[in-house]
């Protein structure tokens, strides 16, 4: 789909992902090495082989060009490619680049260069170059603060995440720059923050402290409040959990209207074989919530329903319950570890893997992000380029072009003009069609109160008070859009939709597989005609496959792609990622699918099917880990916060004054580290260093000791007196840190629009930042029907007279 496309991929091995994602899409990708050797060749520390995980897998299909950007004949050479390359991809000062060319002198002599920047903050603001790790990321963004086990500190995922979420963001902000630059002519830089783009793995609790939310998410259960949002995403990780016969079970006993059902049908299956489940029988988990609001049912029944699932998982093995979940259409998944995954059904049935040739054999690496019929889809193009492969020489082959002629005026979206009808529920979905409204899309969203979006009734809520047009995760994944209730239960419901899709350019859904079909809404039946229609599916498993009718949320797709396995500590249960983690990943690879069939488009003037599946996408985030598991059997595991490229990486109490509990986030990669943290903390010198044998398990005298110093300490002022020491650390940040952040603000992170219920309300801003066609929140996101009867008229031209009766057979709702 990318074809003709030129990319030079300039980072390290933290964000390759970003060139690994256009490689696979078609473009043309040259990984530019610095003469001393990349840093992401380097093997593992506990590999058995001489071959590096990373590289491996983030380097495969692009080609190798050798430079010392320091040496003035290698410059220029960087430079003249520069000229004719589409898109630069780095990743500040610790990327190739360094200081020795800046994005100023690169215009200069590329002027249609789109400049792909990925750094830890972002390129100004007063946190723009603090030293930062993946520890530090995750703190700084707000997952690490909600993600607890019991007393002890917060957790990352054992497995480096936070720059991946930046890489993926980086993707869609290349393209979005392409088709800008293609309109006005002249090239631009974008801007990705890590720590902007972690906070999309809140599951919208950055937004807490600018709503007046005062709740917590993963807590305990509240009856007042409770947890509605299908995954358990507001309770804690541990409530999701379940011992089983032969390992653990991902269930969430989800409540409320758009979720109880699967609970129901849950104890119906375990009254059938267990009378322990018939007393709840009588229990409708649609209406639990309301119950326990008006006293009806309180906590205590809660728990004893907790108890007999308890009691019955434990007999059964992970594959009888993964059966059943399929049958009986079920929350319940086995927690895989990377060995599950390698095995796992579903992906091979799919054609997921990729074998690529390397010295002493073919190795199968996670490849296909998304199915695509009607165009070239995503695949990996070829093994990563050896130590010794030939040196490129893109000169050659990439001729010098015409000077693109502006299109458009300045201040041109680049998306502008598009039409898009979103049929997607709760945020994978929806993600994507909120960016492309903030890029310039016309985007139409059809829900209904019959079956009420999960978003609706998910924390956080305005002034802590639930209410489905009080959710800021809803607020924020819809904004811009305008919105249309119908019901698609009734046969004029689906009608309107019909012609809303031969309206649109590109339509976008999260049925279960086959839904659409049946309701003869599906691609075939909609596209007929309409040959440049663009439908993207997006799914739990795929749309194909053994595995395909799986129901679930994100927190399922974390359980089926590795995930849960890896965040907890290595002496207690796994708890897991916060929230629904693979709502975060997939909409990033389904938005670079969508943009780059947007260009194919363009070019051809054809649409294409775009099924994209959850847990596949969340898979590709664990590329490295799953090679290592090839190659070397290493098997990755929640290690709690320790990593094995450091000395010292851990989270520590820092001194609180209220009942937030607060703390920080250290990360010292060698010994220099230490010795500069020591000097801040005022260890004494006759105390324990951390050694190298030390590297990737926590060791408890030295976390110990490091906690007793830094509990004395403010945690902004210790982040601070950290980051001036060259010593990546920051304040796990919670709601209200984030809503204080100097960066964030910096960097317009939250954007108050006008709200027809509320007067204003904040959402998060583009996790790109555009010089030259920037995005920007168009509008608050609907209220529950909100456009109905303007988009009836002024889109597909129905009367009042046919309008009027839609309403009164209640088909707008």
């Amino acid at each position: 789909m990318l074809r003709g496309c030129r990319v030079i991929d300039a980072t390290d091995g933290r964000a390759m992902l970003a060139g690994r994602i256009l490689a696979d899409l078609g473009a043309d990708v040259v990984q530019v090495e610095p003469a001393r050797g990349a840093r992401a060749r380097r093997p593992h520390p506990r590999s058995t082989s001489e071959r590096s995980n990373v590289w491996s897998t983030l380097a495969a299909g692009k080609s190798r060009l050798v430079l010392d950007l320091d040496v003035a004949d290698d410059r220029e050479r960087f430079v003249g490619l520069c000229g004719r390359a589409d898109v630069l991809l780095h990743s500040g000062a610790s990327g190739i680049l360094g200081s020795a060319l800046q994005v100023g002198e690169l215009h200069a002599s590329a002027s249609e260069l789109v400049v792909v920047t990925i750094t830890a903050f972002g390129l100004d603001g007063p946190k723009s170059g603090a030293p930062a790790s993946d520890l530090t990321l995750w703190a700084a963004g707000g997952p690490m603060e909600p993600l607890r086990d019991g007393a002890r500190p917060p957790l990352r995922v054992s497995v480096p995440q936070a720059w991946l979420h930046a890489a993926a963001d980086a993707v869609v902000g290349a393209l979005l720059g392409l088709l800008g630059s293609g309109q006005t002519g002249r090239g631009q830089v974008v801007d990705v923050s890590v720590q902007a783009s972690v906070t999309l793995a809140t599951l919208g609790w950055s937004l807490s402290g600018k709503i007046g939310e005062t709740a917590r998410p993963g807590g305990l259960f509240s009856a007042q409040r409770p947890d509605q949002s299908g995954s358990g995403s507001t309770g804690a990780g541990s409530m999701r959990r379940w011992k089983c016969a032969d390992g653990f079970v991902e269930l969430n006993l989800s409540m409320g209207p758009a979720t109880g059902a699967f609970t129901n049908r849950l104890f119906a299956w375990i009254a059938e074989e267990c009378g322990d489940a018939v007393p709840f029988l009588g229990l409708d988990w649609r209406e639990v919530p309301a119950a326990l609001r008006s006293g009806d049912v309180d906590g205590t029944v809660i728990e004893a329903a907790r108890g007999v699932v308890k009691n019955f998982l434990v007999r059964k093995a992970k594959h009888e319950i993964l059966e059943q979940s399929l049958a009986r259409r079920l929350l319940a998944v086995p927690v895989h570890d990377l060995a599950d995954v390698a095995a796992d059904a579903q992906l091979a049935s799919r054609g997921f893997w990729a074998d690529v040739e390397e010295e002493g054999g073919t190795v199968p690496i996670p490849g296909r992000f998304a199915h695509v019929s009607g165009a070239p889809g995503p695949r990996v193009r070829g093994a990563a380029p050896a130590a010794d492969a030939p040196n490129d020489d893109p000169l050659r082959r990439w001729a010098v072009r015409d000077r693109r002629s502006a299109r458009t005026t300045a201040g041109a979206a680049p998306v502008d003009g598009l039409r898009v009808l979103d049929l997607s529920w709760v945020v994978a979905g929806p993600l994507i069609g909120r960016t492309l409204a903030d890029f310039g899309a016309t985007v139409i969203r059809v829900e209904s109160a019959a079956r009420i979006d999960t978003a609706r009734v998910a924390g956080p809520f305005v002034g802590g008070e639930w209410g489905p047009e009080n959710s800021a995760l809803y607020g924020t994944c819809n904004a811009g859009k305008l919105g249309v209730a119908l019901d698609l239960s009734t046969e004029s419901g689906r009608e309107v939709v019909r012609d809303l899709a031969a309206w649109a350019d590109v339509v976008i859904e999260s049925f279960a597989p086959g839904r659409l079909d049946a309701w003869g809404l599906g691609y075939d039946r909609l596209a007929a005609g309409h040959e440049d229609l663009i439908m993207l599916s997006t799914s739990m498993t795929g749309q194909t496959g053994p595995h395909a009718r799986l129901a679930g949320f994100g927190n399922v797709g974390a359980s089926l792609s590795g995930f849960q396995a890896l965040a907890g500590w290595p002496d207690r249960p796994p708890v897991g990622p916060f929230g629904a983690y693979t709502d975060y990943v997939a909409p990033r690879f389904s938005l670079a699918t969508l943009l780059a069939a947007l260009r194919h488009r363009e070019r051809t003037g054809r649409g294409c099917r775009i099924d994209v599946s959850q847990v596949e996408c969340g898979v590709m985030f664990l590329s490295p880990e799953l090679y290592a598991y090839r190659v070397d059997g290493q098997l990755a595991q929640a290690r709690g916060n320790a990593d094995p490229d450091h000395v010292l990486h851990g989270v520590y109490p820092c001194r609180s004054t209220d009942d937030r509990g607060r703390y920080i986030a250290i990360a010292a990669a060698d010994g220099e580290q230490w010795e500069r943290l020591a000097a801040v903390l005022g260890l004494r010198p006759d105390e324990p260093i951390p050694s190298p044998d030390d590297a990737g398990r926590a060791v408890p005298a030295i976390d110990d000791l490091v906690s007793e110093f830094t509990r004395t300490w403010d945690a902004d002022e210790l982040q601070d007196r950290l980051f001036d020491a060259g010593v990546p650390a920051h304040v796990v940040a919670d709601g209200a840190d984030l809503a204080a952040d100097p960066q964030l603000a910096a960097l317009g992170h939250f954007v108050e629009v006008p709200h027809p219920i509320h007067g204003r309300m904040t959402v998060e801003a583009p996790r790109y930042r555009l010089s030259d066609t920037p995005g920007w929140v168009r509008g608050a996101a609907p209220t529950l029907g909100q456009h109905s009867r303007q988009v009836l008229a002024q889109v597909l031209g129905y009367d009042v007279t046919r309008i009027d009766r839609l309403e009164e057979e209640g088909v707008l709702r």
